[in-house]
């Protein structure tokens, strides 16, 4: 979002690596040449580094790790790892990449004094693919915790198993020390079958539950996490696995002194920031999104409260019927009857970077409801927040729908189609127990071409749509009576 993009990432950044100590919040993030976009030259990527004491205003400070040279493990760029506090001093373990070496992923490592400027330890690698047993091109996202439980340092390691079906292969694989310098293999920690590598993996503890995340490239592109009683499993799949929709990747976590724990994870750019461009590696860092345990050890996210205080600045907007049966009640609630029917309308503002809050009350739904956002004026072409009833989730669409070309050619009032990519219409969807008469408490933070949406601290979805709208902001009834209270636009 736009405070993130104040921080000096120069054209993008990717992979945030979270790290909190001793009051203050730290990012460090990979951040590709100025001006790249393709491969290789985009995957060069340094680490970023920038600390925060309220996670809302940042500072840069110099950046923490270069690619090295020549034949080092690192020459074509240093990805993804961790940073811990140890053995009496901080450590940073990451991706060593070198498109020329016999082992172009490998697990390097560096260490510092300050927690700023960072020494790369001399017998990098330290971890090295086992080729007999993994892909060698597949061994990355190192992530180092200690386990109190085990009395053991974990490192957790992203890589491909030789005996799996080829597009299932993915696996995260454990290592262990009791000094943070000599490493024993234990094996592989986590092998579900579904997925070609699980990125970004990082596992901790919160409460009764341990909890294990990773992002996935090739399924969905999003951040999912499992859960087990145990850091050795079995872990299973929650009914919401998701920590954001789709397009919130490559997401990690860090926990304050307060308990609370906040995840940061980034959007991907397009080509010439087109709706239509390819998407890229990296792209924009999104709001953080707060995860809080339920009493059935799920993970909730909410959107935190530090960033609702940033939109402090009152909005004036006014309702504009469009379709239907319409309801103005005072300056903050609307009912929209549309039974057998369907109404909309939009809240006209002027306001590009804001936040939306609203209660949403289904008195009498049978199909959907919800919010038009980036839309033309006949909610054709929009992302819609989509709440369905009868199916009980949420989903955000990315509309219109395309349809059989006779239909295109032959009839005048079907709008061109969305060109969503890998992303299909339904971008993103979750179960949602939606019932009549219950309140369901909406924000959306709306920063020119992103968009996340946090529904009844319990799901986030994050997307992007570049061309300017019509309006930015409505409010749709399908086959529902609803009615939309509390309604709050402001801006910063």
């Amino acid at each position: 979002m736009e405070i993130f993009r104040k921080m000096s990432f120069a054209d993008s950044t990717g992979d945030a690596i979270p790290f909190y100590h001793e009051g203050k919040y730290h990012i460090f993030s990979l951040t590709s040449p100025p001006g790249t976009t393709v491969y290789p030259e985009r995957l060069r990527t340094t680490w970023s580094h920038s600390v925060s004491e309220d996670l809302v205003h940042w500072k840069e400070l110099p950046t923490a790790l270069y690619p090295g040279e020549g034949e080092e493990p690192d020459a074509s760029g240093v990805w993804t790892g961790s940073v811990i506090y140890g053995e009496g001093q901080f450590h940073a373990f990451y991706t060593g990449y070198c498109l020329t070496a016999e082992f172009q992923q490998t697990i390097c490592h560096a260490t510092s004094e300050d927690g700023i400027t960072w020494k790369k330890d001399t017998a990098n690698p330290v971890i090295t693919p086992i080729t007999e047993l993994y892909e060698k091109l597949d061994w990355r996202d190192p992530y180092v915790f200690y386990n109190e439980e085990d009395e053991n340092y974990w490192i957790l390691i992203s890589a491909r198993r030789l005996d799996m079906p080829i597009t299932r292969r993915g696996c995260i694989v454990l290592y262990r020390s009791k000094d943070l310098k000599n490493w024993s293999y234990y094996g592989p920690i986590y092998s579900p079958g579904h997925t070609n590598c699980p990125e970004c993996p990082e596992m901790y503890r919160m409460g009764n539950h341990w909890y294990l995340s990773y992002s996935r490239f090739s399924e969905f592109v999003n951040t999912i996490y499992r859960v087990s009683e145990s850091p050795f499993g079995p872990w299973r799949k929650p009914k919401k696995d998701g920590i954001g929709g789709r397009r919130f990747y490559a997401a990690k976590s860090m926990q304050n002194e307060e308990g609370r724990r906040f995840y940061f994870g980034w959007a991907h750019d397009r080509a010439q920031q087109s709706d239509t461009g390819e998407w890229y590696w990296g792209g924009t860092f999104c709001v953080p999104h707060e995860v809080v345990p339920s009493e059935n050890g799920e993970l909730d996210v909410k959107l935190p409260r530090e960033y609702e205080q940033i939109f402090g600045r009152k909005t004036e907007w006014e309702y504009l019927p469009v379709l239907g049966d319409a309801k103005v009640y005072g300056k903050n609630t609307i009912a929209l009857h549309a039974v057998e029917s369907c109404s909309y309308g939009f809240l006209k503002h002027k306001e590009e970077s804001y936040m939306l809050s609203c209660s949403i009350i289904p008195r009498e739904a049978y199909d959907s409801f919800g919010i038009l956002l980036k839309s033309d004026k006949e909610a054709s072409g929009c992302l819609y927040l989509e709440f369905d009833m009868a199916m009980q989730r949420v989903s955000f669409l990315n509309l219109p729908m395309g349809v059989d070309p006779f239909w295109v050619q032959s009839c005048q009032a079907v709008p061109p189609a969305t060109e969503p990519g890998p992303d299909g219409v339904r971008v993103c969807e979750k179960t949602l127990q939606i019932e009549e008469g219950k309140a369901i408490d909406v924000k959306i933070i709306v920063d020119h071409d992103m968009i996340e949406a946090f529904i009844d601290e319990q799901i986030a979805f994050t997307y992007r749509i570049y061309a300017k709208p019509e309006f930015e902001t409505g409010i749709l009834v399908q086959d529902a009576n609803v009615e939309f209270c509390n309604i709050s636009i402001t801006g910063k």
